[in-house]
């Protein structure tokens, strides 16, 4: 059943608890607000979550499924391109929703004391597979010599670490748009990795920056 904005019940739901997860965090927020805020009695809300960490656990998912999505790879791009397209992705996302982002970091410590293990390790190995795909990419751009030598692992960290923090200050109708931001960031990232100097100071983005993928 959809509600009048369009949403279903459950959809609704999700984006008002993820609203107030955000400003309040999952620990100083409770049913009955969630229940408040969408017109709901808690018996009903209980209808489509039976607790409180479910609805949690549904942010994370969405979360890390979208933060997986947006590695998807091209095997004709060069390591820079899936790097950028990656970057577009994920800031686009980001800068969609980010009450989302803030609420699966601001929740990270805790997430063993919400969730059951099998939870925690579904996130988790989505998590990783995101770090080894960034990673690979630049070791891939290492050995075809399209990047200089460096240490890929501490690199990968640090890039992911750099693009996921956005979710603090990204917003939809910023100064600056996500696809811009991603062009920034990236092109700082990959002038300090391209070997070819006309490349480098020429097209560090590849051959299309203008229309992510």
């Amino acid at each position: 059943m959809a509600s009048e904005n369009g949403l279903t019940r459950r959809e609704e739901l999700l984006a008002v608890a993820t609203k107030l997860f955000a400003a309040r965090g999952y620990h100083g927020t409770r049913m009955d607000d969630v229940a408040d805020v969408v017109g709901l009695n808690k018996a009903t809300v209980y209808h489509y979550y039976a607790s409180k960490s479910l609805i949690l656990y549904d942010i994370y998912q969405r979360a890390a499924d979208n933060t997986l999505a947006a590695v998807h790879d091209d095997p004709s791009w060069t390591a820079r391109e899936a790097l950028y397209q990656y970057t577009v992705r994920l800031l686009t996302q980001i800068a969609a929703n980010p009450e989302g982002a803030a609420v699966y970091f601001q929740e990270q410590p805790y997430i063993s004391e919400w969730f059951t293990e099998e939870q925690v390790a579904e996130i988790r190995e989505k998590e990783s597979q995101v770090y080894e795909h960034v990673h690979g990419l630049i070791d891939r751009g290492i050995t075809s010599d399209e990047f200089y030598p460096c240490d890929s692992h501490v690199l990968a960290l640090g890039y992911i670490g750099m693009t996921l923090g956005a979710y603090r200050w990204l917003r939809p109708h910023g100064r600056r748009s996500a696809e811009e931001i991603a062009a920034e960031f990236s092109t700082a990232l990959l002038r300090g990795l391209i070997r070819d100097e006309r490349i480098r100071a020429e097209s560090p983005l590849g051959g299309d920056a203008g229309s992510p993928r």
